[in-house]
């Protein structure tokens, strides 16, 4: 899998914000929980993946029967919720979209095109198999069949727990409030970093008075794990909860040094775990090509 990797790199770039969300004093910040940054870089790796893992997939794209809808609002209409995700794959409404941001807006009409309008960081090769994929265009959304909800937990581990049950639980009763036969998804990222630079404890311009580094728990990524186990997940249509859910442990102190993915475990994930990031893939994978094999 190449998205854990293309993730760490594109996020280890520091960035102001963007538009109306520029960071205060101007600071420039990995990760900022005010950002939806993370998310759409984490999204985009994903289904970067799942193009690369899944050739029903591809063979859609190529056909031009789905397509990638952006900003897609679902909504519950047993619950009456409404919920915007960042990226959803869906059969094409016959409109014509772009998307990635204002700059963005401009060029991207595809999915490769949104790795620019990102700022996802790709190698030489990484660059060739995106390439060789077919064209997936930005449309607009006639049915959802794959909705993923990106969430992390960076730091304040112990507060996190609930704050991510809650916030994912919502996701797929929302997803599935909508469309019972959507694969609905789950990727979050948790950092096992023993310190952190945070944003929120840090309101001033960086470098003018002391920086406030938190420090974690040895156990705090482990903690994040176990609360995770607790999301309901489905194993058929009739059923609640996530079709799946995948987890990218990481190390970032967000002080500008390079984040790196974690693969020991623990903290991250086994490889025999529902929750490893490979296995996740292959899950939808299967699960597509399972379920939309007549569209």
């Amino acid at each position: 899998m190449l998205g854990p990797q293309i993730l760490a790199r594109t996020l280890s770039k520091l960035t102001t914000g963007t538009g109306r969300r520029k960071f205060l004093h101007g600071n420039a910040w990995q990760y900022h929980s005010r950002s939806d940054r993370h998310s759409k870089i984490a999204c985009w790796t994903l289904v970067f993946d799942l193009l690369r893992n899944c050739a029903l997939l591809r063979d859609h794209s190529a056909d031009g029967k789905v397509g990638l809808g952006i900003n897609h609002e679902m909504h519950d209409f047993r619950n009456k919720k409404k919920k915007n995700l960042d990226l959803v794959i869906c059969t094409r409404a016959p409109v014509m979209a772009r998307g990635g941001s204002r700059r963005g807006a401009r060029h991207a009409v595809d999915f490769a095109g949104l790795a620019q309008a990102y700022g996802i960081e790709l190698a030489p090769h990484e660059e060739a198999e995106l390439a060789a994929l077919p064209t997936l265009h930005l449309s607009g959304v006639s049915s959802v069949l794959v909705a993923t909800e990106a969430k992390a937990a960076m730091t304040a581990h112990q507060k996190a727990r609930p704050r991510l049950h809650d916030e994912l639980t919502s996701s797929h009763q929302t997803v599935h409030g909508d469309n019972s036969e959507a694969i609905a998804a789950g990727i979050v990222l948790v950092n096992a970093s023993a310190t952190f630079i945070s944003p929120d404890e840090n309101k001033w311009p960086l470098g003018s008075v002391p920086t406030k580094v938190s420090v974690h728990k040895p156990n705090a990524a482990t903690l994040v794990l176990e609360g995770l186990a607790k999301l309901q997940c489905r194993s058929k249509i009739d059923d609640d909860g996530f079709d799946a859910v995948g987890v990218l442990v990481v190390d970032c102190k967000n002080d500008g040094t390079p984040i790196s993915v974690v693969t020991e475990s623990p903290p991250s994930p086994a490889a025999s775990s529902d929750f490893d990031y490979a296995r996740f893939v292959r899950r939808l994978s299967q699960l597509y090509a399972t379920r939309f094999a007549r569209i």
